[in-house]
């Protein structure tokens, strides 16, 4: 092994301090499969990615200055904040970054012009909607209202005839040669998601309007991280802004963990949310195991675009030996920022002198070391749902690992199909990269005639780095016959003993997302 310890560490400083994205900072996004310039395409866009996906990093590419205006939302910030208050915060941002974006072309000296008009206009409807922050989400609002005697005399008729829930009381006022007001107390219905539709078009108008003022340029409304807002508010919120961007140049660009969100949903009256395909178009970001060249060599150039960045000599290949980079690859699950995260932790121990590189050992005792950073990720990314998680997973891990002696299992797909909670669990455990598909339908060996999708448990649930007895299944390994039966051979799961265990354990279920 020959490389320049300096030069590595300058690497590894580099992917440090970027390897998270933010307004300053960020490793250069590599985008082989064109996704960039999807994005930037008059259409509403759905953008599925595991964790570390660089789904932000993606985002973020669309704010820089292009033919389009980009309002950025990140609602990891408002997921605590209850429906439909939710909505009115996510629309004050959209307002205040559209204000921002007319303030950025707005020449200084038009004080009265067109663009100042429609500033002021949004200035006004954000102070209107944090009033509305503080009304009750529904019930009856009390309101006051002070009048002249006069004008209180031309309504004697109507309050004699009454409103249900009415007070009125009299206070007397002098001034100069007028005397009399009356305060009139009064109880009215509120509803204020009917109330927040009934302003959908007025929005429509002033998003119409700031695009003409801007040379007719499409304004995207970035909503990064939606997966952090709750399962049953999910269609609510992506409803109302879809109807927002109806007949308007507004598009949404959404991005998400695909199974941790509930773009829709159907009820007796009415379809509520956008249905992928449809509505929103799906990118789907994720790099899995099942298509391991690919990732191999994606993987590849990542470290290759970051020396470069740092301005580092550093040649990739003398940093691995044996199996090394293969097992980083598998141990990432195909995450970009778990690859780079693992490899600093490697290569920081890394040593000319010591004449070894990075191994499938080493590679192994770094990702059990990095197991808890995942389950840090799922408490807060899978919320109430985590206890019911955890038990399929713990139940999994023993019947595969622990029983079998193996990483890998396969799941026939009418299982899947007669045992949603299952299926729902081993979905969502793979967006939580704690489980990895490596094949989307294979069949078993020997053959029952049936499909599977085989998936390989994650390195971090290891127990040791050399565990004894052990088959670990290798992504696209094959026998001299271009067979893959080692990994036909992998144990099969049974769904129904799986929920049997999870149900002795807890009563708790998980919500079904539909298959986007």
């Amino acid at each position: 092994m020959d490389f320049d310890a300096t030069e590595l560490a300058k690497l590894t400083r580099h992917i440090e301090e970027n390897i998270r994205t933010s307004g300053n900072a960020g490793l250069e996004f590599l985008d082989p499969r064109n996704y960039a310039a999807r994005l930037t395409t008059k259409q509403n866009h759905l953008v599925y990615g595991r964790r570390g996906a660089g789904k932000s990093t993606l985002m973020k590419s669309l704010q820089k200055e292009g033919k389009h205006l980009a309002i950025f939302c990140n609602l990891e910030t408002f997921k605590d904040i209850p429906f439909p208050n939710i909505l009115v915060k996510v629309l004050i941002a959209t307002l205040v970054g559209l204000n921002g974006e007319l303030a950025k072309t707005r020449k200084w000296y038009r004080v009265g012009g067109a663009k100042a008009r429609l500033q002021k206009i949004v200035k006004k409807e954000i102070a209107t909607l944090t009033q509305k922050l503080d009304e009750p989400v529904a019930g009856e609002k009390r309101v006051t209202t002070t009048t002249s005697m006069t004008a209180m005399k031309k309504s004697c008729a109507g309050i004699q005839a009454g409103v249900a829930g009415a007070e009125a009381g009299v206070a007397q006022t002098k001034g100069k040669g007028e005397t009399h007001g009356t305060e009139v107390r009064e109880n009215i219905s509120v509803d204020k998601l009917a109330s927040l539709r009934t302003e959908i078009s007025r929005y429509q108008d002033i998003f119409t309007k700031a695009s003409k003022l801007m040379s007719a340029k499409p304004i995207f409304l970035i909503l990064d991280d939606f997966y952090f807002i709750p399962k049953a508010i999910q269609p609510d919120l992506l409803d109302y802004f879809h109807r927002l961007t109806k007949g308007t140049p507004l598009f949404l660009k959404v991005a998400t963990i695909k199974h941790r969100s509930r773009v829709y949903k159907q009820t007796e009256q009415s379809y509520v949310g956008v249905e992928p395909g449809h509505d929103i178009l799906p990118i789907d970001m994720d790099y899995t195991l099942d298509r391991f060249d690919e990732l191999k060599n994606f993987m590849a150039d990542l470290l290759r675009a970051a020396s470069k960045g740092a301005g580092a000599s550093v040649e990739i290949d003398s940093l691995f030996s044996g199996d090394g980079f293969n097992q980083l690859c598998i141990a990432s699950g195909g995450v970009p920022r778990d690859f780079l995260a693992l490899f600093v932790d490697l290569a920081d121990d890394l040593s000319p002198a010591d004449g070894k590189g990075i191994g499938k050992i080493e590679v192994t005792k770094a990702a059990i070391g990095k197991h808890g950073d995942k389950l840090s990720s799922m408490k807060s990314d899978s919320a109430e749902e985590k206890e019911v998680l955890d038990f399929y997973l713990n139940n999994i891990k023993r019947t595969v690992y622990t029983d079998k002696r193996t990483n890998a299992f396969l799941v026939a797909k009418p299982d899947l199909e007669n045992h949603p909670q299952s299926r729902q669990a081993i979905r969502e455990l793979v967006d939580l990269r704690l489980l990895h598909l490596i094949e989307s339908s294979t069949s078993s060996a020997p053959s029952d005639g049936r499909r599977y999708e085989a998936y390989l448990i994650d390195l971090g649930l290891y127990d040791n780095d050399r565990p004894r007895s052990f088959n670990q299944i290798t992504p696209g390994s094959r026998d001299k016959k271009a067979r893959k039966d080692s990994l036909r051979s992998s144990p099969r799961l049974s769904l129904p003993d799986i929920e049997t265990a999870v149900s002795l354990e807890t009563e708790a279920k998980l919500e079904i997302t539909p298959s986007n």
